[in-house]
């Protein structure tokens, strides 16, 4: 709802825009009790892909950022039970656990004008996870 009403602002006001949905890797990839959080997740990237196709002509990029496992106070429990973060860990290639700060320049790359020419895409931010 807030990234079609942010898009329908935009075009009322003739501006452009690039909007940000955070999605998941496991829009992509399955995973040990993940099975509703993926299909939510997997739908956020569907109606990114329709939104970039609908507002493309208005000059309104739509992406969404893909990360794997981060460490927040959302996450703590999955990372309370030892078991789990070693099968995490085991699945990122780059053998550590996500961090807020990890995400930032992928917003900050689909945010700016680098980007220009990308809309209706997944940027992965996963160490490597769903490389396989």
């Amino acid at each position: 709802f807030l990234t079609r009403a942010v898009a329908k602002g935009l075009i009322a006001a003739g501006q452009p825009g690039s909007l940000i949905n955070i999605s998941s890797q496991m829009a992509h990839v399955g995973g040990v009790d993940r099975a509703v959080y993926s299909a939510t997740k997997h739908a956020v990237e569907g109606f990114t892909k329709s939104m970039a196709i609908e507002w493309g002509p208005a000059a309104i990029r739509v992406n969404t950022i893909c990360p794997t496992f981060i460490r927040t106070p959302l996450t703590k429990q999955t990372f309370s039970k030892p078991e789990r973060v070693q099968w995490i860990t085991e699945k990122i290639k780059l053998g550590r656990l996500g961090r807020v700060e990890d995400i930032m320049g992928a917003v900050t790359y689909l945010a700016s004008d680098a980007s220009a020419m990308v809309t209706g895409t997944a940027l992965m931010v996963d160490g490597g996870w769903t490389a396989d």
